[in-house]
């Protein structure tokens, strides 16, 4: 708690110090303004909600004692530390940009990796399609050629049995004229 209150002694006489220097020079007091080594430096200071960050109570409660309202993880005082200076967050650490493009570089190879899979099995899958097909057609082709050979089987069949009927056709016209001829002898024969 001591050293807390120390630090805001501190801090505050700082301040002060900064705002008196400040008035006594006034904005005609430009004592850098001819010379290239001189360098204008501003410092800023934070308020005390400010430095105790997270650990700060919102402002619409009550005031509390900074040492009771303020504890650290592990239940003892909070313990203030100097504020960094503030630094460019538009500069990214060299490393942290190597490992991005490592990273953007490893995304890219992984996905030309995955689509050259796809493609692989889609050509895979194709392939098995085309084969197929082609055990199709030649099936297909194959009950054609078997049916026509029936047909042509069914052809020299119904061909036989015409010339089948054309004989039986002679053959029914000569027993025809046998029985006439036979009907006619009888008919002359005498009775007896």
């Amino acid at each position: 708690m001591e050293s807390e209150e120390i630090y805001k002694k501190q801090e505050v006489k700082m301040q002060a110090a900064a705002f008196k220097n400040k008035k006594q020079r006034g904005p005609a007091d430009k004592e850098g303004a001819d010379n290239p080594d001189y360098e204008n430096i501003t410092l800023t200071f934070r308020n005390q909600d400010q430095r105790k960050g997270s650990h700060s109570p919102p402002k619409s409660q009550g005031k509390q004692s900074s040492a009771g309202a303020h504890r650290t993880a592990f239940g003892g005082d909070h313990v203030p530390t100097l504020s960094r200076p503030p630094s460019d967050s538009a500069q990214v650490p060299r490393c942290l940009q190597r490992a991005l493009v490592t990273l953007h570089i490893l995304l890219a190879l992984s996905c030309i990796i995955l689509l050259a899979l796809v493609l692989a099995k889609i050509s895979i899958s194709v392939r098995e399609c085309q084969e197929e097909q082609n055990r199709g057609w030649s099936s297909t082709q194959q009950l054609i050629t078997e049916a026509k050979q029936d047909i042509d089987a069914v052809k020299r069949h119904v061909q036989s049995g015409n010339n089948i009927v054309k004989t039986l056709q002679a053959d029914v016209n000569q027993i025809k004229n046998k029985l006439q001829e036979i009907s006619k002898a009888l008919e002359t024969k005498p009775q007896s």
